[in-house]
């Protein structure tokens, strides 16, 4: 038993751009589904309070447009949203159809550190605590066992967080599903295991943490969620009896954390199929209490020796990345679903290959040099593709513009890499098999500084980006470097997001629009 790559699903593998991968996961997946399917897809911004940009998006047959904000489209309700936006009111839903949920209490800067403390006296210890309008799992502190600790997370949570409304709650043990719901249909169910380490009898744990990290990398949802080795690994890993250079047993799990949170290096796992008919009940009944909530996701905490569940939290927008690129177990194609619920007469419609820049598309609307980016239509009808490596005289000689210009003018996407072994190779896809021929033996030929001696072919099979890629590095970037590029691009748009919306940034437009002035003159 070994730590496995994920399972990309085939219509995915090499088709996540890097601005498609972390945080905006499930809107390049969900976007990218319809547009596969011959959808008019049109991506724009709005402004939020305190100025800051949001990216959203747009689906429309033609006759039919939904909008879209991540995972949630526009037949979920504002009311619905709402709804889900504040636990507490959550749970008054919930609990009038009596879904079950944990015993809890509201409470306020208003009330005193003692009326808190009597109440978790009340209900008994331990209690958890988290705001009523948090998210992300920010400021949510579970199975807190005395009443010294909850006076100082109520501190923090309210004075150091800035969260005015907080829950109390009885602690309630077991697991954590999040299970995701469309037009009460169960989609797909997971759990969030706590950063570990899988021991194989030969590794050191720290070398272990560098062989996940680099599984982790070729993740698109987990591409910046690696596992980082700080005080807490290091004590917990004390408190185990090992070190960092500790040679654990074969299959011995070694966890490094105790929080469960993809972003300190947890697991995705799908457990779908564990949903037993009792607790796919609750979740279907959380959703029919909470009006106009269409599709959803809820987190559920389970009692499987009860085969019972708790509604901690019933979320309008819930990520799908982690159900459609598990650690393990079975992906679920979530967006595919959407487009389906929102789509349904494109079920049927062959899904292509091909797949669109997302980075360049959304980055002018980031940089608030746009308001509105439409995408290309994608061809229509299937695609075919090809893998040719093309021999003899072909290196340094104009082969990468021409099979370009040879491509484009067949309406052919592909990409172009001179091989080290001084052989190009071309991979080629489009939706007219005779066009596919007729580069394929315009290859034979080359342009006139090239000497071909041989074309061998192949079928292929995966996704290629839209338009023609001259790859000049004759030794392809390994799936670390890769991840490297894409983490310092993603941090370079946040660090512009981050200057757009702040005050000086918006306290200087008058002086930069003079500036334009002054410089057209």
């Amino acid at each position: 038993m070994t730590e496995e790559n994920f399972k990309w699903m085939a219509h995915h593998e090499g088709a996540i751009p890097p601005a498609g991968q972390g945080k905006r996961i499930s809107t390049y997946n969900v976007a990218l589904e319809g547009w596969r399917r011959g959808l008019d897809l049109e991506f724009y911004s709005v402004i939020e309070e305190k100025s800051k940009l949001k990216l959203r998006y747009s689906l429309s047959n033609g006759e039919r447009k939904h909008h879209f904000q991540l995972s949630m489209g526009d037949m979920v309700t504002k009311e619905a949203f709402d709804i889900c936006d504040n636990k507490n009111i959550t749970k008054k839903y919930l609990s009038k159809l009596n879904v079950p949920v944990p015993e809890g209490e509201k409470f306020t800067k208003k009330n005193s550190t003692q009326e808190i403390c009597d109440y978790a006296d009340k209900i008994g210890y331990p209690v958890v605590l988290k705001p009523t309008d948090g998210n992300a799992g920010k400021g949510v502190f579970a199975n807190i066992q005395t009443k010294k600790a909850l006076i100082s997370l109520v501190d923090h949570v309210q004075n150091e967080l800035g969260y005015d409304e907080i829950l109390v709650e009885r602690f309630i043990a077991g697991v954590e599903y999040r299970v995701v719901v469309i037009d009460d249909r169960i989609i797909g169910a997971m759990i969030r295991r706590p950063a570990s380490v899988l021991g194989d009898g030969k590794h050191t744990i720290k070398q272990l943490i560098n062989q996940k990290n680099k599984i982790r990398q070729t993740n698109p949802h987990l591409t910046s969620r690696l596992i980082k080795v700080d005080r807490e690994v290091i004590d917990i890993l004390e408190r185990s009896g090992y070190t960092l250079k500790s040679v654990p047993e074969k299959d011995v799990r070694v966890y490094l954390r105790t929080k469960s949170n993809l972003s300190a290096g947890g697991d995705s796992i799908d457990v779908t199929d564990l949903l037993t008919p009792e607790l796919k009940k609750i979740v279907i009944d959380a959703g029919k209490a909470i009006p106009g909530l269409a599709h959803y996701g809820v987190d559920m905490i389970v009692d499987s020796e009860r085969n019972t569940g708790t509604i901690l939290e019933v979320n309008a927008r819930p990520g799908i990345g982690g159900h459609m690129f598990p650690v393990e177990g079975k992906p679920r194609d979530f967006a595919k679903e959407i487009i389906d619920y929102y789509f349904p007469e494109t079920k049927d419609v062959e899904r292509s290959l091909l797949f669109f820049d997302f980075d360049s598309i959304i980055e002018p609307i980031l940089m608030r040099q746009v308001t509105v980016s439409q995408v290309r239509p994608a061809p229509k009808g299937r695609t075919y593709g090809k893998e040719l490596y093309i021999s003899g005289k072909v290196q340094n000689v104009g082969f990468h513009t021409w099979s370009r210009r040879q491509a484009l003018d067949r309406d052919l996407y592909g990409n172009v890499l001179s091989l080290d072994d001084g052989r190009i190779r071309i991979r080629i896809m489009g939706t007219n098999k005779n066009a596919l021929e007729e580069f394929k033996v315009a290859c034979y030929i080359g342009p006139n500084r090239a000497n071909v001696t041989d074309v061998e072919e192949k079928d292929w099979n995966k996704p290629i980006q839209i338009g023609y890629e001259m790859m000049r590095s004759k030794k392809p970037l390994s799936a670390s470097e890769i991840k490297k590029l894409s983490r310092k691009h993603a941090k370079a748009i946040e660090r512009y997001e981050r200057i757009i919306n702040g005050r000086t940034w918006r306290y200087t437009k008058p002086l930069r629009k003079l500036a334009k002035k002054a410089l057209r003159k």
